[in-house]
């Protein structure tokens, strides 16, 4: 299973900034006001948490979803 030390330090940065840069496409994708972005911002937290709270997820996914 992968985890922190199967990748460089360049490649962990980048796998970990990857999860909000996919938020923030998502986001821009279909602008709909300050209430549609909020909205993504609530929606991108809550799958994190759910991630988080799985016992058979793997450790590479519960650290990007920090």
């Amino acid at each position: 299973m992968a985890d922190k030390s199967s990748f460089t330090p360049d490649e962990w940065k980048l796998l970990l900034e990857s999860v909000m840069m996919a938020g923030i496409a998502v986001s821009a994708a279909e602008p709909s006001s300050l209430w549609g972005l909020l909205k993504e911002s609530f929606a991108e937290g809550k799958a994190a948490s759910r991630v988080r709270s799985k016992p058979s997820v793997s450790r590479l996914c519960s650290r990007l979803a920090r």
